[in-house]
């Protein structure tokens, strides 16, 4: 009988033990999880602040401005300057991804290729003047390429997108850079931009990018995230301020001239690139 009761015993200490083993394990995994949490979160902390501190990819064309910026809502009505922009580039180097963040804040891990195009508008007041811009998020399959030709059409700037875990967009940059030079005009400002920074796998060296950026001439060269947010709204930004510097001198002449034409109802829309006012086709209600 004592023999029964000693077993017991010892069956009930070692089911204890068993049960303390797992509590303390359980706990033990909770810290490992809530530090490796907290570690990815000061990681992703420590990668904003590196990028926001590097003058070659923040705010590029705002060093040394005194320039009031506020960025709108996307449907926003009035504008003073209202420009196109065209998204180019190899597909799935994330396009779309950094449209949709910078203008809806959203980012979504699952997105299906783009068929022909989608259309998103971006709105900064710099200073007193608001900016629209007209973004044209095009397909990059190569089996589209010939429909682009056509969006080239009154298009102020160009943004070549490639991802830094692929390089072989990177190499197909000249492939869409010989485009804009062959079917925008002259002056169309051309930006570099290096999207996917988040990403554990790169294969194109952020040296690499400012090389092709020095070398190409492109007027402007960033790296982003669309996942992380980074360098999303600043690259449309620096876009605004760009256009909005080349063309407030020719704005100014243009409304002095036609003041009552350009600005009825302030709803007549109009593209700048440098080279004069092109009137919109169709309006859209963004």
């Amino acid at each position: 009988m004592q023999e029964i009761q000693s077993y017991k015993n010892a069956e009930t200490n070692s089911l204890e033990n068993e049960i303390y083993s797992l509590d303390n394990q359980k706990e033990l995994l909770d810290i490992d999880s809530l530090s490796n949490s907290t570690n990815k979160d000061s990681q992703r902390s420590s990668r904003r602040e590196r990028y926001s501190n590097d003058l070659n990819f923040t705010n590029l064309l705002l060093k040394n401005k005194n320039y009031k910026i506020e960025v709108l809502e996307e449907y926003h009505k009035n504008y003073d300057l209202n420009f196109k922009i065209i998204l180019i580039g190899n597909i799935g180097v994330g396009k779309s991804c950094i449209s949709l963040k910078a203008t809806k804040g959203i980012f979504l891990e699952e997105y299906t290729s783009t068929v022909g195009f989608e259309f998103y508008c971006f709105n900064v007041k710099i200073d007193n003047k608001i900016i629209k811009l007209q973004i044209w998020d095009t397909c990059g399959q190569e089996a589209y390429r010939s429909l682009i030709k056509n969006f080239y059409r009154n298009t102020s700037l160009a943004i070549i997108v490639y991802s830094v875990e692929d390089e072989q967009s990177f190499n197909d940059v000249n492939i869409w850079l010989k485009q804009v030079k062959t079917f925008a005009t002259s002056s169309c400002k051309i930006f570099l931009i290096g999207n996917k920074i988040d990403t554990p796998e790169r294969q194109v060296s952020i040296e690499q990018g400012i090389k092709c950026k020095n070398d190409f001439f492109f007027d402007c060269f960033m790296e982003t995230s669309a996942k992380e947010g980074i360098n999303t709204k600043e690259l449309f930004i620096n876009c605004a301020t760009i256009l909005y510097e080349e063309n407030q001198n020719l704005l100014k002449n243009k409304n002095r001239e036609n003041s009552d034409n350009i600005n009825k109802d302030n709803r007549d829309s109009f593209y700048l690139d440098g080279g004069g006012i092109y009137e919109e086709v169709e309006q859209c209600d963004c």
